[in-house]
């Protein structure tokens, strides 16, 4: 966090404090007196309260936003008494509004640039005029004029600005709003006398009057006729009366709407002086802000709607006042400001102060000149008329060719004009000087040190590991000012999380796995955390129990070993609610909470190295997240960019993005639908945007997690980068101790098992599976999908035992240096074992020992004569149905020879015998390229196929077989049963090697 210490002299302001100390107050105390200079000499306060007085729970309520001040003051030096009220002078209006001197007995001089207190105005003198208060009141020397007593509750206007006298500290700001329409509703408006019939009745029965009073002589007639002429006057002074009391009505209604509009916002002299007051929130930065930013630009004349009559000319020239200019800066609105440079610079400043007091309210930022200041941007200001921006533009340029629109707002500050969706003339704009404004910045704590890492750290909750994951799946990644939480299960179901080297993507997914372990049980959560960068990432949390595996090898076929498993998983859990008949996840663990039933997470960091290695990845990845919202599974996929890794149907299905730095301005597009993680500075790693749904992006820094035992760090906010609290976290000691707290739940069954190892032992694994000759082991079998691996031997199935058996002839598939060697010699001890015949046909380079072999023929003696005597033997053993095994090896040695007397070769000869006599003879052929290709594998279901060494052109006629890592006597298990493209087998040695292969 942020620690702002005021008061310290020739020392620094911004301090970043890794975490608020257990001890407090106290503790920080002894923290600051070791690290800051001088600080041994000064006590630190709080609110007026001595920092000592405060423990870790009221500093972490202060402070909770990710920032907090102290004030540094001198041993001893706390006041005896209330400091009396102080007054000021302060600058209401004008260009450089919001200036404040204090006003003292020795007065002050006021001017341009030859005075004590300077204002930037260019209408005033070098030296003005001079203030002083006396006993009479304050006296104000106008230069060259006489001196006069200045009633101050009135401003004082002289050049283009506005003073007035203040006392005491200021109030608390007024939250600003967007004002109503300018309209009023003084009631409906008289209605004019007809002139044309009050002409006909007064002069009718006048000029009658006239004639009877001629032609009778009788006088009476024409005085008569003269009450009508009256009763015309008294109608016509009855409606000036009614339009005398409506424009009366008019003025009362507009003078109320200037009231009300002014109540909507401040002014320079408000912010300036809401810094000195003695209030929690003197900004009224916390509560309800308005939803855009309102600009408050000065003053001008308006003209006023009614609401309810109708426009009419008689009331045109009565509906204009000076009103407050107060526009909102709504999306896809641009505002142009024009005027000469030394006119737009007070304005620009204004405005730049009231937008930094609403991103500091409602934690967003600006984008100034295409560089982004604080968080979400929700303002784009440049010098230029910029292209369409979703954002609302305020624009400051000398000049402008844009016509105002409904859209477009233009403020022509040479003719004192705004044109467009608002009107105004004569306009008088508000401005401040740039050291106001920078007053103004240090106050909203706008000038802390760039990009800081500003958030506070995580820590263990005492109550570890206790939540519950029905309906649920939470976890907070950042707290502070810049914080965030979320939950999978609402947001999600699926987590993409991209950006570019360096950005800080594997300690943001560390955190957000470590803060569901921590958060949930080994019964409500499991993972399964495939890394392909080599491990780094993720085998620190292998020990964990909510880890169930962490595969961490470059290549496809360890991640489809584990997808497999997956896929079966979710298909079990399919087959499991429609047996309970129960919708979903959620309806399961209500109606059964007895069942343990956790969460699945498969976490995948650098999912593109995946995609780049299989091509049928992002296929089954995409049909999992499809599947998986209503089975409790979940994704997490990181990935650099999305190009190439996420394709469409994969990208439908996650409801929630994360994006740190980007490497160019199309990746953030592609990932947030804006180009803001594109401009997160490179010195702030773990700075990302949040996106779930159609919602707007939500900046926030990654958190790091602290430990009780870590020491409290305290050192200079350097924007040189000199120094720096720790990042990361020590996550080996973040595990060790959630290992402890973790000793006594229980485990959930695992979905997946470790992988294969690298070398097997038949001897211990006939000893932990109780499995005895006859049967003899030659290799382990991974079965993921059905969650399994077991021992695999040659002879009948043993009963009670968790085998398979390779009943019939078998053949295995290789080159010299795969590990076939090894097989080779556990199958000779098992052979030499067995009662039955045995014939070994060596096709070895080397002789191997003859002994315990019934008959022995290598390949170099293999002669057609040969041949044939090996084969009437064999005619006649197997006439007598003698069990006989024969073992033969290198296949190619032996695939073309011939035999004397015969019309077909060696290989037809023992594809007839096997035809023939299969259940009396047992085949255990090895070779390579001439067996996988040739005759005599097609009459062998039972075979095992060994990757190492072999190239691709020979892999291109085997089988399609599941891929498994090249490492020696790793081969694939393929059977005339096996539906799948084969399963995993580690195949054993025999040890020590009792076989007669291995006595040369």
């Amino acid at each position: 966090m942020l620690l702002r210490i005021f008061g310290l002299l020739d020392e620094p302001t911004w301090w970043h404090l890794n975490r608020i100390p257990a001890g407090g107050g106290v503790e920080l105390a002894q923290v600051l007196a070791g690290k800051v200079p001088h600080a041994r000499d000064m006590e630190f306060f709080l609110d007026d309260k001595g920092l000592i007085s405060f423990d870790s729970e009221d500093l972490k309520q202060r402070w909770a936003q990710g920032s907090g001040e102290l004030i540094a003051k001198p041993a001893g030096s706390s006041p005896r008494y209330e400091p009396a009220p102080q007054l000021s002078l302060t600058t209401v209006a004008g260009p450089d509004a919001g200036r404040t001197f204090p006003l003292t007995r020795r007065g002050l001089s006021v001017g341009r640039n030859e005075a004590r207190a300077r204002v930037r105005d260019p209408w005033l003198s070098a030296r003005e005029f001079d203030i002083h208060l006396s006993s009479n009141g304050t006296v104000v020397t106008p230069m060259n004029k006489p001196e006069f007593l200045w009633e101050t509750g009135e401003p004082y206007a002289v050049g283009s600005s506005q003073f007035a006298v203040r006392r005491g500290p200021g109030q608390t700001l007024a939250t600003p709003k967007a004002p109503d329409e300018f309209e009023i509703d003084p009631g409906q408006p008289p209605s004019p006398p007809n002139v044309l019939l009050q002409v006909i009745g007064a002069a009718a029965p006048l000029v009658i009057g006239i004639v009877l009073m001629m032609v009778t002589g009788m006088w009476y007639f024409l005085l008569f006729s003269g009450i009508s002429v009256i009763i015309a006057a008294v109608m016509v002074t009855q409606y000036r009366r009614a339009r005398q009391r409506f424009l009366r009505k008019i003025r009362h209604a507009l003078d109320s709407a200037t009231r009300q509009m002014r109540k909507c916002v401040y002014g320079p002299e408000q912010i300036a002086r809401a810094l000195g007051a003695q209030t929690a929130d003197p900004l009224s930065l916390k509560g309800p802000q308005p939803k855009h930013p309102v600009l408050y630009l000065g003053s001008g004349i308006r003209k006023a709607g009614l609401s309810q009559a109708q426009q009419d000319q008689r009331w045109e020239g009565h509906l204009t006042t000076t009103v407050p200019i107060v526009i909102t800066l709504e999306p896809e609105h641009r505002m142009i400001i024009t005027g000469d440079p030394a006119r737009l610079r007070p304005i620009k400043n204004w405005c730049l102060a009231q937008l930094l007091r609403h991103t500091q309210a409602t934690a967003g930022g600006l984008l100034i000149e295409q560089r982004q200041y604080a968080g979400p941007p929700q303002v784009r200001i440049d010098s230029q008329v910029a292209a369409e921006s979703s954002l609302p533009q305020l624009i400051f340029t000398t000049k402008t060719h844009i016509l105002p629109d409904e859209y477009t707002t233009v403020v022509d500050l040479a003719e004192n004009t705004i044109d467009g969706a608002l009107k105004a003339s004569k306009i008088v704009p508000l401005g401040i000087s740039t050291s106001t404004l920078q007053k103004i910045r240090f106050g909203l704590a706008a000038d802390q040190p760039e990009d800081p890492l500003d958030s506070q750290s995580l820590v263990l909750s005492p109550s570890t590991m206790q939540g519950y994951a029905a309906e649920e799946l939470a976890t907070t990644i950042a707290t502070g000012k810049l914080g965030l939480a979320v939950d999978l299960v609402n947001d999600g179901p699926h987590l993409l999380i991209t950006g570019t080297t360096g950005s800080g993507k594997s300690e943001l997914l560390l955190t957000v796995l470590t803060g569901i372990i921590e958060r949930y049980p080994p019964t409500e959560v499991s993972m399964i955390l495939m890394d392909f960068k080599g491990g780094a990432s993720f085998n620190v949390l292998d020990p964990l129990p909510q880890v169930m595996s962490v595969e961490t090898n470059h290549v496809a076929q360890t991640s489809f070993r584990s997808l497999d498993a997956i896929t079966a998983e979710l298909l079990r859990r399919e087959r499991l609610f429609a047996e309970h008949e129960v919708p979903d996840y959620v309806a399961f663990r209500h109606s059964f909470p007895d069942v343990v039933l956790p969460r699945l997470i498969v976490a995948i960091d650098e999912l593109r190295v995946l995609v780049d290695n299989n091509s049928d990845a992002a296929t089954s990845l995409a049909r999992l997240a499809a599947t998986g919202r209503s089975l409790g599974f979940h994704l997490i996929l990181a990935t650099q960019r999305l190009q190439g890794a996420v394709n469409t149907d994969m990208r439908a299905n996650i409801g929630a993005v994360m994006s740190l730095r980007t490497a160019t301005e199309h990746d953030s597009w592609e990932t947030l639908g804006t180009g803001d993680a594109y401009r997160i500075s490179p010195t702030t790693p773990g700075r990302a945007y949040y996106k779930t749904g159609g919602g707007q992006p939500q900046l926030f820094q990654t958190s790091r997690y602290l430990l009780d035992d870590e020491p409290v760090e305290l050192v200079v906010a350097d924007p040189q980068g000199r120094e720096y609290l720790s990042k990361t976290t020590d996550w080996n000691s973040l595990t060790q101790e959630l290992c402890n707290r973790a000793k006594h739940f229980p485990v959930a069954d695992p979905v997946i098992l470790p992988v294969l190892p690298s070398e097997v032992s038949s001897t211990n694994l006939a000893a932990q599976h109780r499995i005895s000759p006859p049967y003899e082991v030659i290799g382990l079998v991974d079965d993921p999908a059905n969650c399994n691996q077991y021992p695999l031997t040659l002879g009948p199935r043993a009963e009670g035992t968790d085998t398979t058996g390779l009943t019939s002839s078998v053949a295995w598939v290789g080159t010299a240096d795969s590990g076939i060697a090894t097989a080779m010699r556990t199958v000779c001890h098992h052979v030499l074992r067995r009662g039955e015949h045995k014939v070994f046909l060596d096709g070895g380079q080397n002789r191997s020992n003859r002994h315990g072999w019934d008959i022995y023929l290598h390949a170099s003696d293999a002669s057609p004569d040969a041949l044939h005597d090996l084969t009437q033997q064999l005619t006649r053993l197997l006439a007598q149905e003698e069990l006989t095994t024969i073992v033969i090896t290198d296949w190619g040695s032996w695939a073309t020879r011939t035999v004397t007397g015969h019309f077909q070769g060696f290989e037809d000869y023992l594809i007839q015998l096997l035809r023939q006599n299969s259940a009396t003879l047992t085949l255990y052929i090895f070779g390579a390229r001439e067996l996988a290709g040739g005759r005599m594998i097609g009459m062998i279901p039972e075979r095992l196929y060994l990757p190492l060494n072999s190239s691709t052109e020979h892999r291109m006629i085997w089988p399609k077989l599941v891929s498994v890592p090249s490492i020696a006597a790793r081969a694939v298990l393929v059977t005339a049963e096996q539906e799948t493209n084969g399963l995993a087998v580690q195949l054993s040695y025999v040890d020590p090697p009792r076989c007669a292969m291995a006595e040369e």
